[in-house]
């Protein structure tokens, strides 16, 4: 699944439990084949956790833009889809950041998905 349906979902409400976004790791982890596959080492985790960045900070599409909030739970940025007409620079967060406070969790394959994600995850077509 790739990050853009699992944002679009949380868009339409469908992780109705997270008020703010949903944290790097947890989309970088759905975003695996399968869901919360561990990466093979340290830097195919960072490669595809930049890459994913990297076309967020890009995606403007369908009056949609991605940002962060920072969530004192998580302690870090999460993310959301946005409706907006903003820059690239409107995601609100850098990478440094997001592995500054994700990477290792997103290296050990400690992705923080619940059951509860998985059933929302596995009902998004």
């Amino acid at each position: 699944m790739n990050w853009i349906k699992i944002l679009k979902a949380y868009h339409q409400g469908k992780f109705n439990r997270y008020y703010y976004g949903l944290t790097p790791r947890m989309i970088i982890g759905a975003s695996q084949h399968p869901i919360g596959t561990a990466f093979e080492n340290e830097q195919v985790a960072y490669d595809t956790a930049y890459g994913i960045f990297e076309e967020m900070v890009e995606y403007n599409e369908d009056g949609l833009i991605v940002t962060s909030n920072y969530c004192g739970i998580h302690k870090g940025p999460v993310l959301s889809f946005t409706e907006g007409n903003l820059t690239a620079d409107s995601i609100g967060t850098s990478f440094k950041s997001i592995w500054d406070r994700y990477g290792d969790e997103i290296i050990s394959g400690e992705f923080g998905i619940s059951d509860y994600d998985k059933k929302t995850l596995n009902e998004i077509d």
